[in-house]
C-alpha cells in the first residue's frame, strides 16, 4: 500500500500548481485592468494604445485570416530550420570541444566573441549578398542560435564523473562505445537546455529581422500594421508572437521529458 507521504506529495504538488495558476490569472487580470485604466484616462494617446477589447476583436479576426496563418508559418518555419541547422553544427562541435579542452581554450576568444556579437549587426552585409529573402533570415538566425547550444553542450561533455572516466579508462572501453554510452548521455540534457534557450531566442530574433527588413512573417505583418496606423492589429500580432514562442518552448519541454526520461529518473533518485 502507498504510504501517507507518497499520497500527500501529489496532492501538495497539485495544490501548489493551483496556487501558481491563480497568481498568474490575477497578474493577467491586473495587467488588463491597468491597460484599461490607461486607455480610459488617455494617459497615452489612444491611437498608440487602443482599448483591450479592440485588440481582442483583432485577435479573433486574425484567427479566421489565411494571411495570418501564412505569416505564422513563415516565422515558425524559418525559426525551426535555423534551429535545426544550429543544432546539427553546435552539438557535435560542443562534444568535440568537451573531449579536447585544449581546443576549447584555443577557440575560447572566438566563442566568447561570437556569443556576445549582436546578430542583427550582420543584417546589412547579409542582405547585400542574399537579399531580403527567407534564406537571409535563416542564415542570420543560425549565426545567433549556434552559440547557446554549443556552450551548453560543451559544459555537458565536460561534466563527467571522474570515477566514470577512470572506469572507462581502466576497462579499456572502446572510444565509440564510450562516446555513445557515456559522453553523449552526459551532454544530452545540457544540449537540450541549449536548444530550448535557442528556440526562445529564435522566435524573438526572427520577428525582429522581419520587422527591420519587412521579410514575410509575423514581424513583417506587424510592421505593416504599424505603418498603416492599425495599432490594435499590431498589438494582436505581438501577443500571438508571444504565444508562438511559449508554445514552442512547451513542446520542446515535453519532448525533452519523453526523450530524456532516464535523466529525470536519475535526478529523482539523487534528490
Amino acid at each position: 500500500m502507498p504510504s501517507g507521504s507518497s499520497v500527500a506529495a501529489p496532492r501538495a504538488t497539485r495544490r501548489g500548481s493551483g496556487i501558481l495558476l491563480g497568481y498568474q490569472a490575477l497578474f493577467l487580470v491586473g495587467l488588463v485592468g491597468v491597460w484599461t485604466l490607461t486607455w480610459a484616462l488617455e494617459l497615452i494617446h489612444r491611437d498608440l494604445v487602443p482599448a483591450p477589447w479592440a485588440v481582442g476583436v483583432e485577435m479573433a479576426g486574425l484567427l479566421t485570416s489565411p494571411t495570418f496563418w501564412e505569416s505564422v508559418w513563415q516565422t515558425l518555419a524559418g525559426s525551426l530550420v535555423a534551429l535545426m541547422i544550429s543544432t546539427v553544427i553546435a552539438v557535435p562541435l560542443g562534444i568535440a570541444l568537451g573531449m579536447a579542452p585544449a581546443a576549447y581554450r584555443a577557440l575560447q576568444f572566438v566563442i566568447d566573441f561570437g556569443r556576445s556579437f549582436p546578430t542583427v549587426a550582420v543584417l546589412p552585409v547579409v542582405i547585400l549578398v542574399l537579399g531580403t529573402t527567407a534564406q537571409m533570415k535563416v542564415f542570420v538566425l543560425a549565426i545567433g542560435l549556434v552559440w547557446p547550444i554549443l556552450i551548453q553542450t560543451y559544459y555537458g561533455a565536460r561534466r563527467l564523473d571522474p570515477m566514470l572516466v577512470e572506469t572507462v579508462t581502466a576497462y579499456r572501453i572502446p572510444r565509440r562505445l564510450a562516446f555513445l554510452k557515456v559522453l553523449l548521455p552526459s551532454a544530452a540534457p545540457f544540449a537540450a537546455t541549449g536548444i530550448r534557450i535557442a528556440a526562445a531566442v529564435a522566435i524573438l530574433v526572427s520577428i525582429g529581422i522581419e520587422i527591420l527588413t519587412l521579410t514575410p512573417g509575423m514581424g513583417g505583418a506587424l510592421a505593416q500594421s504599424q505603418t498603416n496606423g492599425l495599432a490594435a492589429r499590431a498589438i494582436a500580432y505581438t501577443i500571438y508572437a508571444a504565444f508562438l514562442g511559449l508554445a514552442l518552448y512547451v513542446i520542446l519541454v515535453r519532448a525533452e521529458d519523453r526523450l530524456l526520461r532516464w535523466n529525470h529518473r536519475a535526478e529523482g533518485r539523487s534528490s
